[in-house]
C-alpha cells in the first residue's frame, strides 16, 4: 500500500510540473483588436500538443488565427465566422517558439510562447 501511494505522490509531481519534472502545460489567449469578449484565441500547449478554441462573436469581421511554429516556418490557420472552432495539433519536434496571432476587424494581435 505504501508503494501504491508513492506512486500517487510521484505523478502528482510530475503532473504539477515540479523541478526535475516533466514541464507544466502553457495556457495562452490572444484577442483580436476588437477585444476578447469579441474574438479570441484561447490555447494550452502540453507534451508537444497545443489544442485551442477560437471564437468569433463579433457580427462586423471574421477571425483568423494563425499559429507559426518556429524555427521549421509551419504555420496553421483556422477562420471561424459567427461561431466556435476547436482544434488540436501537434509541434514538430524541435520547435523552440509558437506565435499565435488573433486577426479581425482590420488588424492583428499576437503572442510569442517559448517552448
Amino acid at each position: 500500500m505504501k508503494s501504491l501511494v508513492l506512486a500517487v505522490a510521484a505523478m502528482g509531481a510530475v503532473a504539477l510540473g515540479f523541478p526535475g519534472t516533466a514541464a507544466a502545460a502553457t495556457s495562452f489567449e490572444v484577442c483580436s483588436p476588437l477585444g476578447c469578449a469579441a474574438q479570441s484565441v484561447r490555447g494550452t500547449v502540453d507534451r508537444g500538443e497545443v489544442v485551442v478554441t477560437v471564437t468569433d462573436r463579433s457580427p462586423v469581421s471574421a477571425l483568423t488565427a494563425r499559429f507559426a511554429v518556429s524555427p521549421q516556418g509551419v504555420v496553421t490557420q483556422i477562420v471561424v465566422d459567427d461561431g466556435v472552432k476547436r482544434a488540436l495539433f501537434r509541434l514538430p519536434s524541435g520547435a523552440t517558439q509558437l506565435t499565435v496571432a488573433a486577426c479581425g476587424g482590420g488588424g492583428c494581435t499576437s503572442k510569442t510562447i517559448p517552448l
